[in-house]
């Protein structure tokens, strides 16, 4: 008796394991799934780091623009994301406003700044952030820069609202969905108005950002300075 009792507790604890073993592997491959089954917008704003957005209270950069080696532009920019407070100083003055406020005329023009700025800085949030877009894809295209075998995604706006009507950018990612060139095109013109490399890539409390850009000629440099994140409490 008790040998068939301990015989039932075997089979009984083997059952166990079995079933929780196929629980696991149930999970994991639902896990496998979802991960699988993102856009590549997805895919690209999630190896940038996107799921660590939640936690940022407040960021700080500057955007610097310079031209044959001299830096001609900077803009210091202090931004919380969760109550649309922007802070910019540049050329000596100080502007601070909400972006859900109605905006003046100086203010505004300093949102088409931050606008601008901020694209730079987390263009592949923006894959997945904006809306009024359409995104496209094609494999193996020839980058416009280093002339690379690339995967390239489109993101274009529609003509309606926005800073940007009608205006396009094609994105070059390699196979480890990182950015490598981008291609702006104004209202969806089939030539290059700019494109530019993504370099020097730094990771910021799980956000990581590319600080410089050039042109092709080497001419134009757009990089980030004073990168600063402030995690929620």
């Amino acid at each position: 008796m008790k040998k068939a009792f301990l015989l039932l507790s075997i089979i009984a604890l083997i059952s166990s394991c079995k079933n929780d073993s196929t629980s696991q592997n149930s999970s994991e491959n639902e896990a496998e799934k979802e991960i699988t089954e993102l856009t590549t917008a997805q895919h690209l704003a999630a190896n940038a780091g996107l799921s660590n957005w939640d936690d940022v209270e407040e960021i700080k950069f500057s955007f610097n623009v310079g031209k044959d080696g001299r830096t001609v532009l900077t803009r210091k920019w202090k931004w919380n994301p969760n109550t649309n407070n922007v802070q910019l100083i540049a050329l000596g003055d100080t502007i601070n406003y909400n972006r859900k406020s109605k905006l003046d005329s100086i203010q505004a023009s300093a949102d088409r700044g931050f606008i601008n700025d901020v694209y730079w800085l987390i263009p592949e949030f923006k894959l997945v952030w904006d809306e009024g877009t359409s995104i496209t894809e094609k494999k193996s295209q020839i980058a416009p820069i280093s002339k690379d075998t690339l995967n390239m995604i489109t993101i274009l706006y529609n003509n309606e609202g926005g800073y940007t009507p009608g205006d396009a950018y094609d994105i070059y990612y390699d196979k480890n969905h990182k950015f490598k060139e981008w291609a702006y095109r104004t209202k969806n013109d089939s030539a290059i108005t700019m494109a530019t490399t993504f370099e020097t890539f730094k990771t910021v409390e799980g956000i990581t950002i590319a600080t410089d850009h050039l042109t092709p000629d080497g001419f134009t440099r757009i990089n980030f300075t004073d990168i600063e994140i402030i995690k929620k409490k």
